[in-house]
């Protein structure tokens, strides 16, 4: 039995054997997500040595540019659903064509994008920013804006590979990228070695240097690693595949709107949390700086959701789809159960982790900080519940219910009943937060009804593969 089979067939296997597949799987790519945490916060850390201006013309241009990070990795998490469907047939082919049409994808959305960022700097001065703010931003995101498009063709490949079970080694060349990108920032940004002496800009230049590495590093081993140099992966690139690229869209368009919408929901609390006050809003910002660490799980939990499930999909296996689904959504409570227990009984510690010993209102945020984080692991399950809900879903290629879902539990509910509650019912930053509990609870009920209702018969659960299949 080859590999590519042991990975494939797993339906008659119990819970337990099925978690441990699971884990397997999920791990590394936790560990990867995590690696990607480690750069940001050294890069938060290190920009700050540049001062109180730099930070928040780095926290501007992030904010902007994550919109287009989170939008381009929901559509190409298509080509995990695509590539699992592929693998569970032993259909090579099918996996080459959706890693290639997730690498033109890549190309077509980082393009346009990078080109969009570079002329952020006018678009930030409309909205009001200061211009010494909008300058460094915009110097900043000169290089990010690039970093996209090299991001874009990296993912197709990890997913791809994590398709096959094959999760390690995208999770070492990111790490090894941990201590490379903290020392180009010190030659890029400070002039270590002798280099430029570029500030903001630096910053930009090692993340997209270090991007590059990651991707070089992975387009060698898909190429040189047996079971995917078979694949041929970069054979005849350009040749166009429409069939499969709109199959990927359909699947990956309605995803990523999805992460733009919940990211467009914290975005708005953000800002309605600056009319409560500079206190609150700066307690707002670290706690969801915590709540991002322990996010890692269930989003990686969701991406590996994709693949067992897609995998069982593919092979018609409805039992199976039953079996990996409510695991997945088992692993997901557990560890936000976990999550949930940390925030009420470290709060006021972890808080404290981010802020200077002499902050003069270093009380203060810490009170409030202690308190979102309270009332955020009262929701910590359903978060957990609505992401890999999502992973789950996708593994069906059923994307733009899940969609909807979002656009009524974000904007329909959860933030209209943020700014109630904190304005109207005078709640103040808690009521924000709160709103916030509503439109995840909403959003997590939808995955789980959904998720139930689509595999309520064979019929249901693959007549979008169907679709698949035609091509």
């Amino acid at each position: 039995m080859t590999q590519t089979q042991r990975h494939a067939d797993a339906p008659a296997i119990g819970r337990w054997a099925e978690t441990g597949a699971t884990l397997s799987l999920a791990g590394p790519m936790i560990m990867t997500m995590v690696a990607v945490i480690a750069m940001e916060t050294v890069d938060t850390l290190m920009i700050g040595r540049l001062g109180e201006e730099a930070l928040a013309s780095a926290a501007l241009a992030l904010n902007a540019w994550f919109i287009f990070l989170l939008f381009g990795i929901g559509v190409l998490g298509a080509v995990s659903s695509l590539a699992s469907q592929s693998v569970a047939i032993g259909d090579d082919r099918g996996v080459r064509r959706s890693a290639r049409q997730g690498l033109w994808a890549g190309l077509m959305m980082g393009t346009p994008f990078a080109i969009i960022l570079g002329f952020a700097e006018p678009i930030l001065m409309a909205l009001g920013q200061e211009p010494a703010i909008a300058a460094g931003a915009q110097d900043y995101l000169n290089w990010m804006g690039a970093a996209l498009i090299v991001v874009f063709l990296n993912v197709p490949l990890r997913l791809t590979m994590a398709s096959y079970g094959v999760t390690i080694p995208a999770m070492l060349i990111v790490w090894s990228g941990v201590p490379l990108n903290a020392l180009l920032n010190w030659v890029f940004m400070f002039g270590g070695l002798g280099g430029p002496e570029m500030g903001l800009a630096g910053a930009g230049l090692s993340t997209f240097l270090v991007d590059v590495y990651i991707f070089l590093c992975a387009a060698v081993y898909v190429l040189r690693a047996p079971l995917f140099a078979r694949l041929n992966l970069f054979a005849n690139f350009w040749r166009p595949d429409w069939q499969r690229f709109r199959q990927l869209m359909a699947i990956g368009l309605p995803a990523g709107g999805t992460s733009v919408l919940e990211h467009g929901l914290f975005a708005a609390t953000a800002i309605m949390m600056g009319w409560v006050g500079v206190t609150q809003l700066a307690a707002h910002q670290v706690a969801i700086q915590i709540m991002s660490i322990t996010f890692m799980l269930p989003f990686g939990l969701s991406q590996a959701a994709t693949i067992r499930v897609g995998l069982a999909a593919g092979a018609r296996d409805l039992a199976a789809v039953r079996l990996r689904g409510r695991t997945i959504y088992y692993l997901s409570a557990v560890s936000m159960v976990g999550a949930a227990i940390l925030f009420w009984t470290s709060g006021e510690f972890l808080v404290g982790l981010f802020l200077a010993a002499d902050d003069p209102n270093r009380a203060e945020i810490v009170e409030y900080g202690t308190m979102f984080l309270a009332i955020a692991a009262l929701f910590q399950l359903v978060d957990g519940t609505q992401i890999t809900g999502g992973g789950i879903l996708r593994g069906l290629n059923d994307t733009m219910i899940p969609m909807l879902m979002a656009i009524v539990g974000y904007w329909v509910l959860g933030v209209p009943a943020a700014y109630v509650m904190a304005f109207e019912f005078g709640l103040g930053g808690a009521g924000i937060w709160y709103g916030v509990a509503l439109g995840l609870t909403a959003c997590a009920i939808g995955a789980v009804w959904r998720f139930h209702y689509v595999t309520g018969g064979p019929d249901r659960a693959f007549r979008r593969l169907a679709k698949t299949d035609a091509g």
